[in-house]
């Protein structure tokens, strides 16, 4: 494939607007195994492309989201709560995150869908989940970035391993 080809092709996959697309599990398992192969080297050499690429799970994870709302009008009032919390995510501490959004949460308690009654791989926990873990990989990159602390980086390839579980059972569920 000639290199204006391929450049042509990229520019159209990146310029297609994503609530076009249904939910690519594929898509979105790629870019957490290019991640958690970065992750493993134990350093990051461009830290922006890292967290970009954190920023575009979360993306895909937010319209993952949107999709079931509409899908599920049962998960609706939970999916919206993530949809418009996602954003912010990316500003919370892994800690902080974790107490709001984790399977203890409180992130759903005042919509009346407590986090700790969702199995922790229900088809609503695995959606809630396509963003959270991004959101805390991405909090444990910008951790890293200030500390260097190796650390930051394993606890940030341990959220992307396990959103790995969540979207093969959202594979399997379609």
């Amino acid at each position: 494939m000639s290199r204006t080809v391929k450049s042509f092709l990229a520019a159209a996959i990146l310029f297609t607007p994503l609530s076009a697309m249904a939910f690519d599990v594929d898509g979105y398992k790629a870019v957490v195994t290019e991640s958690v192969r970065e992750l493993l080297t134990g350093t990051i050499s461009d830290p922006a492309a890292s967290l970009a690429r954190q920023e575009k799970l979360i993306a895909l994870g937010v319209e993952a989201c949107k999709e079931n709302a509409k899908d599920v009008p049962a998960d609706a009032k939970i999916m919206e709560l993530v949809i418009a919390s996602a954003e912010g995510m990316k500003g919370l501490t892994p800690d902080q995150l974790e107490a709001k959004w984790g399977d203890a949460g409180d992130a759903g308690d005042a919509i009346g869908v407590p986090l700790k009654s969702l199995d922790q791989f229900s088809k609503t926990r695995n959606y809630i989940d396509l963003v959270v873990h991004p959101a805390r990989a991405y909090s444990f990159i910008k951790a890293w970035q200030s500390s260097k602390n190796k650390q930051a980086l394993v606890e940030a390839k341990g959220e992307l391993t396990e959103v790995l579980e969540h979207s093969e059972k959202l594979r399997k569920a379609k």
